[in-house]
């Protein structure tokens, strides 16, 4: 894979997949960078989006087709909000019909999808633009606003002034949101319920990968959301083998990682959106702090390999230190328990494979089928090595998880993927 050119995405949208507006094409070994604007609670405040993300609008890969693999090197994150704002949910009904986050109405006038303006700071201030009506479809029940400095990678939550007055800098355009964005920023609702909260940034992408293959919410793309999706009759029913799982919320999607998404329609459409500041696994109050970020990917196509959802091929440091790549120091010992000659043993490196479903044990049988299958192992091989040489962990309570496996170099030659497992930790 040689670096060819660069391609910026400059466009926004809420629906991703089947025949949706691509913008632009890479091809294999190109770079992709993106500005995002903040997922979750900006979208959600802004009744005229279909969508509980604002994500970038797809970008095809060249001579991909159904069937393939595209692998996303995530070679930078970088953070361009000064402010973020974030906290638990509260549903506002009569601003919505069905779901508040896919089919807001104004309660005044009627108009679905209302188009807004900002008057003031709080959650009255955003107002239908046809009547003037406060019109946010969901507030946030208990929540913070943070300051965030990206040099020390600290952020901490403000008092009600400060909150206020990040509000007040919103309301005035003065808080980053990047260029053709439509969605309006969570700092204005000025939320202060936490004070003193220092939080460390580890910035990840929430919501990466291939389209779907049915036009959809992007905030929708996982199988723990698309029950939910398909009661609103709003959208073509879509099915666990339409999507693509980008929406994974995983804290290891994260700089000098490399995700591997499934392809379902031709050409790929990578997107992303829902950049992090930071976030622990599980994200149990819903929503975490999102953030305005610039990515740069690097994009390789993988023939023939023919995923059932996400894998991800972790940066060392994020894994837990049991399952991280051993030493030679350890390989040593091991090898002299099996009174075997040094380098007899083969190594071991870790993969992690994501699965989702309607709750968190459909979830792991979900990942445990997708590893047996990537990997060709028994599914009860899989269940003990995500035990003592591996584990499951959240993503998201509603029903997404990943296992990390260490998995050794004759298994990763035969999926394909040893030579980026290499790249990745034989450096």
């Amino acid at each position: 894979m040689n670096s060819k050119n660069s391609y910026t995405v400059e466009k926004y949208t809420d629906i991703v997949g089947g025949s949706s507006e691509m913008c632009g094409k890479v091809h294999d070994g190109d770079v992709l960078i993106a500005e995002t604007p903040p997922g979750c609670w900006g979208p959600m405040i802004t009744p005229h989006l279909k969508s509980g993300h604002e994500v970038t609008c797809p970008v095809e890969v060249a001579g991909t087709e159904p069937g393939d693999t595209v692998a996303l090197f995530v070679e930078r994150i970088e953070v361009l909000s000064d402010y973020a704002a974030s906290g638990t949910g509260r549903k506002i009904p009569e601003n919505f019909d069905k779901d508040p986050s896919l089919h807001a109405k104004c309660p005044s006038c009627g108009t679905y999808y209302p188009k807004t303006v900002l008057k003031g700071i709080g959650p009255e201030a955003v107002k239908c633009s046809e009547c003037g009506q406060s019109i946010i479809p969901q507030d946030i029940a208990n929540g913070y606003t943070v300051a965030i400095d990206d040099a020390t990678k600290i952020a901490v939550s403000l008092p009600a002034e400060m909150a206020q007055e990040a509000a007040r800098k919103t309301e005035r355009g003065e808080v980053y949101l990047p260029h053709g964005s439509q969605q309006n920023l969570a700092t204005i609702l000025a939320k202060s319920d936490i004070e003193d909260m220092i939080i460390r940034s580890c910035p990840m992408i929430g919501n990466i990968g291939c389209s779907p293959a049915k036009a959809m919410p992007s905030s929708k793309n996982s199988g723990d959301l698309i029950d939910s999706l398909n009661k609103t009759r709003l959208f073509e029913t879509v099915t666990v083998s339409d999507i693509t799982d980008a929406h994974m919320d995983i804290n290891t999607v994260s700089e000098g990682c490399v995700i591997l998404s499934p392809v379902k329609i031709k050409g790929a459409g990578i997107y992303l959106g829902d950049v992090h500041l930071t976030q622990g696994n599980g994200e149990l109050a819903g929503h975490t702090l999102d953030i305005s970020a610039r990515v740069t990917l690097r994009v390789k196509v993988i023939k023939g390999l023919a995923l059932e959802g996400p894998v991800i091929i972790p940066r060392a440091d994020l894994v837990d230190k049991r399952f991280q790549p051993f030493s030679e120091a350890e390989y040593t010992t091991a090898t002299v328990l099996l009174q075997k000659e040094p380098g007899q043993m083969e190594k071991r490196f870790p993969v992690q494979v994501v699965g989702t479903g309607q709750n968190l044990n459909l979830a792991i049988e979900s990942a445990v089928e997708r590893a047996a299958k990537l990997t060709g192992l028994p599914a009860d091989e899989i269940k003990n090595l995500a035990t003592v040489c591996g584990e499951v962990s959240i993503g998201r309570t509603s029903g997404t998880v990943f296992l990390t496996l260490l998995l050794t170099k004759t298994v990763l030659e035969k999926n394909g993927l040893w030579e980026m497992v290499k790249q990745q930790f034989c450096k």
